[in-house]
């Protein structure tokens, strides 16, 4: 299934208009596709690129790279396996941003705490989460074809989705830990 979105976007900066579509893998949840929409718009200035091949040996949520073809941004969205953690962290070294977006504050700590010990490079993992039922309100209400107008802050987002569903609309703080 693809999901389209119509984009309009303001931030502190600029506003933006811009058209996406995500596909979605056969079963990948709505909440995933949301957390790699949230992704895409909090790193739109970077230009990414959703589930492209980085010719690395996993495959990113989400990526940027530079005019160069270099890789700048690599963001991984919801579960993550500890080797993949652990792999990418070592690689990205200090040249390109790692970021795991979790869907919630406890769920982004519980998942830091877990990886806190194990991972060699832990200074390149950054890692981004949202408020209790945000991402999974978002992800109840895709349609394949959505409008979204969307403000993002340094530390907040909201939305307004309209779609054949009705309208959604919600807010949240955005949560950071790591990249010490």
């Amino acid at each position: 299934m693809k999901y389209t979105f119509n984009i309009q976007l303001s931030d502190n900066k600029r506003e933006r208009t811009e058209k996406l579509v995500i596909g979605a893998f056969d079963n990948e949840s709505g909440a995933n596709i949301a957390l790699k929409l949230l992704a895409y718009l909090m790193f739109i200035e970077k230009r990414p690129r959703i589930d492209e091949d980085a010719g690395w040996h996993f495959t990113p949520d989400l990526i940027a790279r530079d005019d160069a073809g270099d890789i700048r941004l690599w963001v991984d969205c919801g579960r993550v396996s500890m080797k993949k953690v652990d792999t990418i962290a070592m690689k990205v070294r200090d040249h390109i941003d790692f970021f795991v977006f979790r869907k919630t504050q406890r769920d982004m700590e519980q998942f830091y705490q877990t990886i806190k010990e194990k991972i060699k490079h832990l200074q390149n993992v950054k890692c981004i989460s949202f408020d209790d039922e945000f991402v999974d309100g978002l992800g109840a209400h895709l349609d394949r074809t959505n409008n979204l107008e969307c403000y993002i802050g340094d530390d907040m987002v909201t939305l307004n989705m309209t779609n054949s569903f009705g309208r959604h609309e919600g807010y949240s703080s955005i949560h950071r830990i790591g990249g010490e």
